[in-house]
């Protein structure tokens, strides 16, 4: 069998089945086609299970961020410190608000924000902290929000990448004073796009609601009484949303499975390849199987060749001109950027697709002449 005609093996696969079908023909048999009664049904699933009076559906979950940032009013003059590994999604937020951004470096053995840099990097300008939980994988919030009760500082977690996803004091996106989820279809529940944003705070709850309709409460009062803009959500993308609500606790084992397959079987390989834990103990759930691997350019190529595809993690922030100068470094934050990748991983993955990957990446393994550092306990 050549390459070609091998079956081509996704980085990522989730599948909508009949139920979402039905669903989303039964809400345009009502009529609706915008934001509408299925929307507020979907968003009162959302805000009961993660235990919040306020929860607000919005176009994709880079407008919840930015959604967050505005209800806060942080504009022109003000910072937010958010850490360097993160999607660029969280920084836009904050300069689309015309607010600065202070960047902070991982932990040397997970992509998460190291906590204990944060401090250094206030300044009068900072207003608040963005707490990015990736992969599942929870930022310290006890001591973030410590932080910011200490500074006055308002906190708002990025939690785009951890639907689902907990640690000893509950839900994460729960845990602050705002909490941002992203629907999308790499994402733990998909609506194809879509995004929200939960809080408990029921001034905060107003503002987000006119700022996704252009600062009116609604379309039929001509006053308009606030910046906003029309971000607002739909019925169809909400159908979709309240049975992908359905199905959590197997989207969860699926995630757990594709993840401990890879686990054992590329066990014995960490001086090519080294998974990045999950703390499944402390509840967190792993979105994507993401490893680093020596030779990462190499290594994607030649898994390319075998029609396997996988998804190098994306740069550094600070990396980015745009985002301004921030005059310090990111050491632990390189290896990251260097050496990561996310595996072929998802819902829907069959297991057909995570051997072959496993198998491809075992042949890869003796023609790979760089190798990782190995720490013995």
């Amino acid at each position: 069998m050549t390459t070609a005609q091998r079956d081509f093996v996704p980085y990522w696969r989730t599948d909508l089945g009949e139920a979402e079908i039905e669903m989303v023909a039964s809400s345009m048999r009502g009529g609706c086609l915008s934001q509408g009664k299925v929307t507020k049904r979907f968003e009162a699933e959302i805000a009961k299970l993660f235990g919040v009076p306020h929860a607000v559906c919005t176009v994709n979950g880079s407008a919840a961020l930015f959604m967050a940032v505005s209800a806060l009013g942080i504009g022109p003059g003000d910072e937010i410190i958010l850490p360097n590994r993160t999607f660029v999604a969280t920084a836009h937020a904050v300069m689309l608000a015309g607010a600065g951004v202070r960047l902070v470096d991982t932990h040397k053995d997970d992509t998460i924000v190291d906590e204990t840099l944060i401090e250094a990097r206030i300044t009068p300008k900072t207003k608040a902290i963005f707490a990015v939980h990736l992969n599942g994988n929870n930022a310290n919030m006890r001591v973030i929000n410590d932080i910011a009760r200490r500074h006055g500082l308002k906190v708002i977690e990025d939690a785009a990448q951890a639907f689902y996803s907990r640690n000893a004091d509950g839900f994460l996106g729960a845990q602050s004073d705002l909490g941002c989820f992203s629907l999308g279809v790499t994402k733990f529940i998909t609506t194809g796009q879509g995004g929200v944003v939960i809080t408990k705070d029921r001034a905060l709850y107003e503002r987000l609601l006119l700022f996704r309709n252009h600062g009116v409460s609604s379309t039929f009062v001509a006053e308009y009484k606030t910046f906003g803009f029309n971000l607002k959500f739909n019925d169809i993308l909400a159908s979709v949303g309240l049975v992908q609500l359905q199905k959590l606790e197997d989207k969860k084992k699926a995630h757990f499975a594709c993840y401990n397959y890879f686990r054992q079987a590329l066990a014995g390989m960490e001086d090519f390849i080294q998974i990045l834990p999950v703390d499944e103990k402390a509840g967190n759930v792993p979105l994507w199987v993401e490893v680093l691997v020596a030779e990462r350019d190499d290594t994607v190529a030649r898994l390319a060749a075998e029609n396997i595809q996988v998804r190098p993690f994306l740069p550094d922030l600070d990396r980015s001109p745009h985002l301004g100068p921030q005059g310090c470094d990111f050491p632990n934050s390189r290896k990251f950027s260097a050496h990561g990748i996310f595996l072929p991983s998802g819902p829907d993955i069959p297991r057909s697709a995570l051997e072959r990957t496993a198998w491809a990446l075992k042949a890869i393994r003796p023609k790979i002449k760089q190798r990782l550092p190995v720490e013995r306990s």
